[in-house]
């Protein structure tokens, strides 16, 4: 009896101890798991933070792409415009790059005049400041051949042979060439050289300006005057700046 005596008070006593233990315990315990808990959502608010991020910057990827995609398309709208066509070909000529000279392939033509059958034999060169014409004139070489020897036959003998008609041909044929490669640019300069009814008459038939222009008065003074006060285009602005003959032989 007093050996069962013994061993329950022992139990009660490991109960006591156990229970002392778990009581002493607890409040580490709480203490552990609030900070785990704390951890936890820290770590889960930073998963949050850092997906939020990466969907702003998608999306601010996205909203960048399309802005410059828009600014890219407009720009190409506004380069297409002819109004800039001409500013950048005016800006590109206002250089005063050193001349290049481009030379043609020989010329021969049958020429109008008292006494008999004559012909015209010239190699022509060109001048201009921009290596990007040659190409160009390549491109349209036979239009530009064929206008050439319609301006170049049209002509009498007796007038090739002094130096002021010489010296009209080679603008007439600089103005066909220009018409032809860069057509904006050469309308801008006829409207402000506001011709003569003469000249307008040999623009119409080399096609630099509409045909009747002479008589339909197209051309008004007041377009004129604007081209002239708004690009002051000059011979030197044209792709082909000059006509020169590097030989012109007449029989």
């Amino acid at each position: 009896m007093a050996e069962e005596v013994e061993n329950q008070e022992s139990n009660d006593a490991a109960a006591a101890a156990v229970a002392a233990a778990t009581a002493a315990a607890t409040p580490e315990d709480e203490a552990l798991a609030l900070e785990e808990a704390k951890k936890s959502k820290k770590k889960k608010l930073i998963f949050i933070i850092a997906g939020v991020v990466v969907v702003l910057l998608a999306v601010g990827g996205y909203i960048y792409n399309k802005k410059t995609e828009e600014a890219r398309h407009q720009a190409e709208e506004e380069a297409k415009k002819p109004e800039n066509i001409l500013k950048k070909q005016l800006a590109d000529r206002k250089k005063n790059d050193a001349p290049i000279y481009i030379p043609m392939d020989e010329i021969v033509v049958n020429l109008p005049g008292r006494g008999g059958e004559h012909y015209l034999q010239t190699k022509i060169v060109l001048r201009t400041s921009d290596s990007a014409t040659e190409g160009k004139l390549k491109d349209f070489m036979p239009l530009i051949r064929d206008r050439i020897i319609t301006v170049l036959s049209s002509r009498q003998m007796q007038e090739l042979a002094t130096v002021e008609g010489k010296t009209m041909m080679a603008k007439e044929v600089a103005l066909v060439i220009n018409s032809i490669i860069s057509p904006q640019l050469t309308a801008i300069y006829v409207l402000q050289q506001q011709p003569s009814t003469a000249d307008l008459q040999n623009l119409e038939r080399m096609n630099v300006v509409p045909k009747e222009t002479s008589t339909g008065q197209k051309i008004s003074v007041e377009a004129a005057n604007a081209a002239a006060a708004f690009w002051n285009i000059t011979e030197m602005d044209l792709p082909v700046q000059a006509v020169l003959f590097s030989t012109f032989v007449m029989q």
